[in-house]
């Protein structure tokens, strides 16, 4: 009877320490119909910004553009001296002032200040979006290890964090909404270990919200392209 019970011990442990299958997970995407355009807000570096179109035209399924023409300074006006940052509604809303595109067009402009908003108690932002212009903006800064002390540089992490805030304030852009999900794109995280922690997957509860949009707005001439 030993003899038995060491030989079920030993498959058991067999199995368990050898190689496990890893969990492919469900990437979730919407159909839009409106292009995306990223624009230099400062000067960020350009290989941030086209190294975000791959992803972006993946979980938009639409045309993304790459305006280095279009790039415009930080607004000095911006900047909060008591923080030491940028006030990122006064960027968004010379962003709106200066950058001309079409009107379905969504615009994101990608900058490497440090950010806040005054209405929030969070000592930074990630990013914001401003919906009635279509326009939103993501900061680099703290995305970046090397902000941190100690931190090592490692671009390609940084891309991967702004991939996840650029999907997500554009999604804001077409019209969803944060969600409670750990994992999807649309929640927001707190710091960086949720931000990682999280994907740059569309959640189905995403989808499915984003196709009643659509389908709604097509039954609006008003509405505009989405």
């Amino acid at each position: 009877m030993y003899k038995y019970a060491i030989i079920i011990l030993a498959t058991l442990l067999i199995f368990s320490c050898g190689p496990k299958e890893k969990i492919k997970r469900y990437e979730g995407n919407i159909d839009v119909d409106s292009p995306i355009y990223l624009v230099p807000i400062g000067d960020i570096e350009d290989r941030f910004i086209t190294a975000l179109v791959p992803k972006l035209k993946t979980r938009f399924t639409t045309d993304v553009y790459v305006a280095l023409d279009k790039r415009i300074p930080v607004p000095d006006d911006a900047f909060d001296y008591d923080k030491q940052q940028y006030v990122a509604m006064y960027v968004l809303a010379d962003m709106v002032k200066k950058l001309k595109f079409a009107p379905d067009a969504r615009v994101l402009g990608i900058t490497n200040v440090d950010i806040f908003t005054p209405e929030s108690d969070r000592v930074f932002l990630f990013g914001m979006s401003y919906k009635k212009g279509n326009m939103a903006l993501i900061s680099k800064v703290r995305m970046d290890p090397r902000y941190y002390f100690g931190g090592k540089p490692n671009d390609q992490l940084v891309i991967e964090r702004m991939e996840k805030e650029a999907i997500h304030q554009l999604g804001k852009l077409f019209g969803l909404e944060n969600v409670y999900d750990p994992e999807c794109v649309m929640y927001v995280p707190k710091d960086l270990k949720e931000l990682d922690r999280k994907t740059d997957s569309f959640c189905l509860e995403c989808q499915k919200t984003f196709q009643e949009l659509k389908k709604s707005a097509e039954k609006n001439p008003f509405a505009g392209k989405f």
